[in-house]
């Protein structure tokens, strides 16, 4: 399965995947289900700076919202730097949505 628009690069889509379609896939089919994955297309997983701040546009509005502010400011190996400010309940939320997005991301470093 491919989400697609805003449904693919949503931070809460693997949320979707274990809560609505993967329950009801084992609803319907028993045990004839073996494994659901989620697939992320490699091209769109590309690990730059662009690319987490381009994933992270979608969360800025909210962020926003609270009085804060997002930005990646490097990527060194698997750790990524962000220039957060804001609720540390929402830059936990941050550093999850950036490692389920980029899965060779390991580490996500919020500095103020």
């Amino acid at each position: 399965m491919d989400f697609t628009g805003a449904c693919g690069s949503c931070p809460s889509s693997t949320t979707t995947m274990k809560m609505g379609i993967e329950r009801v896939l084992k609803e319907k089919f028993g045990d004839a289900v073996k494994d659901i994955r989620q697939v992320f297309d490699e091209l769109e997983n590309e690990v730059t700076v662009e690319a987490v701040n381009g994933h992270l546009d979608i969360l800025r509005p909210a962020i926003k919202n609270y009085g804060g502010s997002v930005e990646v400011l490097s990527i060194d190996g698997g750790d990524c730097h962000v220039k957060y400010v804001g609720p540390d309940s929402i830059g936990s939320g941050i550093k999850a949505a950036i490692k389920e997005k980029f899965p060779d991301i390991v580490n996500v470093v919020l500095t103020s």
